[in-house]
């Protein structure tokens, strides 16, 4: 009987059930998945590479020639104790340098778009971070981006990102081995 009674209480409540379905959260499954609002991700691709080559020379010359024919007169014949005198002198000087680096770099990083600007830019910000034994590489990305620049599969290239911020750093046993000893940064200091 008292399972009787639970039943009709049971049955007489209205039931309730929660849904996965969220109305304005949800996108078709044909819609585009590309990044259209603020928290949305970028895969940004990477593909960088600068060379910078420097040259340059100089010369300069230069001569100077004075001659004094010595003193004559003057009040009491005091200028005719100035001697005859030549003087010359020249110098050159020639010089020359250059000067040449190169870099490449490609990676891949996925970035929040953190803000739209009011023209309807996307700010993307992102960091990564690679640990390989000890040493740690950290990619850090800051820049601006069209909506119509990123592709149907979510990914920009960086030379499409305007005001690009990329930084690369390493921390670990071999950067400590790359760098210069403090002698060596003592004598390039001094000399």
């Amino acid at each position: 009987m008292l399972v009787g009674v639970a039943l009709l209480i049971a049955h007489s409540l209205p039931l309730q059930a929660d849904s996965l379905y969220e109305p304005g959260k949800t996108r078709s499954m044909f819609a585009d998945r590309k990044a259209h609002a603020v928290g949305d991700v970028v895969t940004v691709v990477i593909t960088e590479s600068t060379v910078a080559t420097q040259d340059a020379q100089s010369a300069t010359q230069r001569s100077l020639n004075a001659q004094a024919n010595g003193g004559t007169g003057g009040p009491f014949n005091i200028l005719k104790l100035v001697p005859k005198a030549t003087l010359g002198g020249s110098t050159d000087q020639k010089g020359s340098g250059s000067t040449s680096r190169s870099s490449k770099l490609t990676s891949t990083i996925t970035c929040r778009v953190v803000e739209i600007t009011p023209e309807g830019l996307f700010v993307l910000s992102g960091e990564r971070s690679v640990k390989v034994n000890a040493d740690t590489q950290t990619i850090k990305f800051h820049g601006l981006a069209r909506p119509d620049d990123i592709a149907p599969d979510n990914t920009i290239a960086s030379g499409s990102v305007a005001d690009a911020q990329i930084e690369v750093l390493g921390k670990g046993p071999i950067n400590r081995h790359v760098k210069p000893g403090i002698l060596s940064r003592i004598f390039q200091y001094l000399f």
